[in-house]
């Protein structure tokens, strides 16, 4: 039997890429489709080489259900998925092999990136009965990075500015007076010794102002970073795929979480009411305990088998302390069990 294996990428360009190199490394170019939403893009049945699954004006929507509907013969759940995906610019590429040879190709398209891959069995004219069914189940984590933005700064100037400024100096001057003044005595040999051929100058001095300039540094602008280090908590939301499971009795009818659910009132009448927490706050773990019982991992598993996980997962949950809601938990497991709670 052959498979098809489906990858969606970014772009039609990289599931090209992909597609050539599938064809280099021999597998035939009529067992690779590739489905994107471009106006030139044709959606054949994969493995076929021969006609569209749609016309121009269909939307592609209904080619993609259409290519589907050529692969199983029906449309998958996560169509819907795929469909917006390929409507944002994806493209999805599909390569029918044989069933030996569906890995290989699984192997390639993961080394090119692709966002999701899965391989759906392929039929050409009839209904395949598929012996089980693969369910996903998604969870998103929270992957916070960092990136360095600018924030702003300061830039400096330097330049030179005048202002008048002055200062007073005491400044000395000589002035010569020269002075008659009258005399009246006998004159001497001594006087006219002194009034013969003589020569006196006397000289003024004066004292101005001399203008210096002396530079000091007064003051320095240092210019530098620091750099500091905050926490911040990010809060957001992720998703996770719930899948739930229903017990099926020998009549063919589910029994769902409600069938059981007057047990679990009587359980908390008797074991929890007299505390005053309404049935609501209880209805979680009896919830819980009815989830881990229809499980099909642990259908074959005791309780001392799965506690473990089944603690982790429902500390995961944050609907409450493990030891406050073990018992309702394992009221609930036993009661679908069909077993007695001890």
């Amino acid at each position: 039997m052959a498979k098809t294996v489906v990858g969606l990428f970014n772009s039609i360009t990289e599931a090209q890429k992909v597609k050539d190199e599938l064809v280099n490394k021999g597998y035939a170019a009529q067992d690779i489709t590739v489905v994107a939403n471009d106006a030139t893009g044709q959606v054949k049945a994969a493995g076929s080489a021969q006609g569209t699954a749609g016309s121009a004006e269909t939307g592609i929507g209904e080619k993609i259900s259409s290519f589907f509907r050529s692969l199983v013969g029906g449309e998958p759940d996560d169509e819907r998925y795929y469909v917006d995906e390929v409507k944002g610019g994806g493209a999805l590429l599909a390569v029918t092999v044989p069933d030996e040879r569906a890995d290989q190709v699984a192997d390639v398209l993961d080394r090119y990136g692709a966002e999701d891959v899965a391989e759906r069995t392929a039929v050409s004219g009839r209904t395949s009965a598929q012996e089980q069914t693969a369910i996903p189940v998604v969870e998103e984590e929270l992957k916070v990075g960092k990136r360095q933005v600018q924030r702003g700064g300061v830039r400096v100037y330097s330049h030179v500015t005048e202002r008048p400024v002055e200062a007073n100096v005491q400044l000395r001057e000589e002035h010569i007076r020269v002075e008659r003044r009258p005399v009246d005595r006998p004159a001497t040999e001594a006087d006219f010794n002194t009034a013969r051929d003589q020569n006196i100058e006397v000289t003024e001095t004066a004292e101005e102002a001399v203008v210096g300039k002396i530079s000091r540094v007064v003051e320095e602008v240092l210019v530098g970073k620091e750099t500091t280090e905050r926490s911040q908590t990010i809060k957001d939301t992720v998703r996770k795929t719930e899948v739930e499971v229903e017990q099926v009795g020998p009549s063919g009818s589910a029994r769902s979480f409600s069938d059981y659910e007057p047990e679990f009132r009587k359980d908390y009448q008797t074991n929890y009411a007299k505390s005053g927490a309404p049935y609501e706050r209880y209805a979680p773990a009896y919830q819980y305990g009815y989830k881990l019982a229809v499980d099909p991992r642990y259908t074959k598993s005791d309780w001392s088998t799965i506690e473990s996980q089944a603690q982790k997962d429902w500390s995961r949950e944050g609907k409450g302390t493990w030891e406050e809601f073990k018992a309702a938990i394992l009221s609930g497991w036993y009661r679908v069990r069909g077993l007695q709670n001890v």
